[in-house]
């Protein structure tokens, strides 16, 4: 039963962490050539440095935004955010401790700051 559990926990993360490659045409066309593990941490930590700096680009502008307490607080989410997307995809990187666990890890990273990114640009809106 708990081999089951794990198992259908790790198919679950395998989908979560490659959810944005639908969304996203360079990562679905970097998914597909790859042949390993490797390959796909790969394709996720490249992704993830774009949306890394589109996440940068959006806290800045939302932080100059905003006045007063609003800015303490939102420097304050962003590092809380940080630590729980952290220990989230940490969590979620350690599932099965098979190799698919760095897939899920990136993966889950990649999703999480991509979901941020837009969060982020959506409190200054267009």
């Amino acid at each position: 039963m708990t081999r089951t559990t794990l198992a259908a926990g790790a198919l679950l993360l395998a989908m979560c962490g490659t959810a944005a490659a639908a969304d996203n045409p360079a990562l679905k066309k970097c998914m597909d050539g790859a042949n390993t593990t490797a390959d796909m941490v790969s394709c996720n930590v490249k992704e993830t440095k774009g949306q890394d700096a589109r996440l940068n680009k959006a806290y800045k502008t939302a932080l100059a935004a905003q006045e007063g307490t609003r800015k303490q607080q939102l420097q304050d989410l962003q590092r809380l955010w940080i630590k729980y997307r952290d220990a989230n995809c940490a969590f979620a990187g350690s599932a099965t401790g098979g190799t698919i666990d760095q897939v899920n890890g990136t993966g889950c990273v990649l999703d999480m700051t991509q979901t941020r990114a837009q969060e982020l640009e959506d409190l200054v809106g267009p």
